[in-house]
């Protein structure tokens, strides 16, 4: 049994991996961000080192050229999907072209030659390890074992991660060498919790509806049942449905798209979800929060509580529509969702916790009960 670590557990390891160069074997399901910490966690080191954070698989031919003759001044995550590979994708295809030599030589990828490279520096990441092919998995074991690609050197520089999906997610996963695991620390990533899905969806800009109807009704966040014909709804399916839904009115549509994305079921709650708007006037609510107490639909009064977050980080609202939001919630035995919209607001700006700290909160009672939601 491996240790168990949630998503701000991992990235410290990362971090921690990256100063030691230790390599670090990171199993879980699938869906619920595994590369995507590792990736930001990248983007952070870079930032720290001050050097450009580039991502291999998206940059040029150009871009690619550019970044090896002047390794220094880029921060590289280089994402290798086993999964798609060939042995000889790692290895790279013998050179026959030189008959003069009696001994074979091999072509390697270009991103192996940048990893030799002294001045280079990055994260070699080989996700969906375990789905790869037997022959692909031994072809990293020299990687992973003595930092060589075929015969070049990695540089110290270079932290190599792996990264795959629990056996028991049908996914025709390989077993892993225990001498292969061996070489490295081994983590299971759980899935996000919703408070820890929430500060990531605002950091990265996901649909406010989703936010708040996630909020609302949390065991929607990741369902994966084998045994019914539904689609997967998974973390990685909600960005999914934000990217689809971001800017869209018509309810139809909604509901079109997001039943493509995630289960059908769980889309039909988020479009009931979202013709909440419909039923309220929030401008008349911002203008006299005290009829909050008389709404008894909670679905309604987490509406009501994302919308006051989003409009204060939009500045649409000031500090104190928010205390008096909060005071009727408190009022009404709806501490929950005070809880909500401090932890919300906090993460969605800066600007509440010096609004907070310059009035004192504007409530004894509120700050003995909440202060400690501020994030």
């Amino acid at each position: 049994m491996v240790k168990k670590v949630n998503h701000k557990e991992l990235a410290v390891l990362v971090k921690h991996y990256y100063k030691n160069k230790e390599p670090l074997f990171i199993w879980g399901t699938f869906g619920i961000g595994k590369s995507r910490t590792v990736k930001d966690q990248a983007e952070i080191i870079a930032k720290e080192k001050g050097k450009e954070f580039i991502e291999w698989n998206r940059t040029s031919p150009e871009q690619k050229q550019e970044i090896f003759n002047s390794p220094e001044k880029y921060f590289c995550f280089i994402d290798i999907r086993l999964s798609e590979y060939d042995s000889s994708d790692i290895k790279g295809l013998p050179d026959f072209q030189s008959s003069a030599k009696k001994s074979i030589e091999f072509r390697v990828p270009f991103w192996a030659l940048l990893l030799e490279k002294q001045q280079s520096d990055g994260i070699l990441f080989f996700d969906e390890i375990n789905l790869a092919t037997p022959l692909v998995i031994s072809s990293c074991y020299k990687i992973i074992y003595d930092r060589v690609v075929n015969e070049g050197k990695i540089n110290p520089n270079w932290l190599i991660l792996g990264c795959g999906n629990k056996q028991e997610d049908r996914a025709n996963t390989q077993d892993i060498a225990p001498p292969l695991r061996d070489r490295g620390g081994e983590v299971e990533l759980i899935v996000p919790s919703i408070d820890a899905w929430t500060e990531w969806a605002i950091k990265n800009n996901v649909d406010m509806r989703i936010i708040g109807f996630l909020n609302f009704k949390s065991s929607n966040l990741f369902v994966v049942d084998f045994n019914d014909e539904q689609k997967f709804t998974t973390s990685r399916g909600w960005e999914r449905v934000s990217r689809l839904i971001k800017g869209e009115e018509d309810l139809d549509t909604i509901e079109l798209v997001s039943s493509s994305a995630i289960s059908e079921g769980i889309s039909k709650e988020l479009l009931a979800y979202c013709k909440l708007s419909s039923k309220i006037d929030l401008n008349k609510i911002i203008d006299h929060p005290e009829e909050i107490e008389f709404i008894t639909d909670i679905g309604i009064k987490f509406f009501i509580t994302t919308s006051f977050a989003d409009r204060y980080k939009e500045g649409k609202i000031k500090f104190d529509k928010i205390m008096a939001a909060s005071k009727v919630l408190d009022r009404s035995s709806n501490p929950e969702l005070v809880a909500y919209l401090w932890k919300l607001s906090s993460v969605m700006s800066k600007q509440f916790k010096k609004d907070w700290m310059a009035t004192k909160g504007g409530d004894e009672k509120l700050i003995e009960k909440y202060g400690k939601y501020i994030l």
